[in-house]
């Protein structure tokens, strides 16, 4: 899996991003809907604080904004009041919907289960990390750390698993 989103609308950058803004780079996703109170209380904010501390020559972050219920009243306008509001300024995509799903394209693609959701890419565009729910920022810090710490054409080969809580991170196998 790569951080392939199939994005309607993107908010904030110049232009949408594709593969080649993101190659050799880590990557996270904070998949979010602005009506999910743990979205507000503690991905976005958590998201908005990996931005502006790290290069974004190493680091990019995204949101995606994965609508899958009160489409009504989450509308790309909703949206762009929403990160004016609350002062989100990394680049922020909108899941494409699917005409018939109350699931958008890339929720369901990636297999989402709701939000707050986490992905975390590594530098080979592989994924790193898939976390549901809201991950403490020490454990992601540490995480981010050991992906920007490795070689550009390093590999993060296996997945980090998470065993009650714990971040698992390999090929030492230290959870943190």
């Amino acid at each position: 899996m790569t951080p392939d989103i199939e994005a309607s609308e993107w908010l904030n950058p110049e232009k949408p991003l594709g593969p080649a803004d993101l190659q050799g780079r880590v990557v996270v996703v904070s998949v979010f809907q602005m009506l999910c109170p743990g979205c507000v209380q503690n991905s976005l904010p958590q998201a908005r604080t990996l931005y502006s501390t790290f290069s974004r020559d190493d680091l990019v972050v995204i949101g995606l904004h994965s609508v899958f219920e009160h489409h009504h009243v989450m509308t790309p306008e909703a949206l762009r009041v929403f990160v004016g509001e609350y002062r989100l300024p990394f680049p922020i995509a909108i899941d494409r919907p699917v005409k018939g799903s109350p699931l958008p394209a890339t929720m369901q693609k990636w297999g989402l289960n709701g939000t707050p959701t986490l992905m975390v890419f590594g530098r080979d565009g592989k994924l790193v990390l898939h976390h549901f729910g809201h991950l403490d920022d020490l454990r992601l810090g540490v995480l981010i750390g050991e992906l920007l710490a490795r070689p550009a054409g390093a590999s993060a080969s296996k997945p980090v698993e998470e065993t009650g809580g714990a971040v698992c991170i390999p090929p030492v196998k230290r959870c943190i």
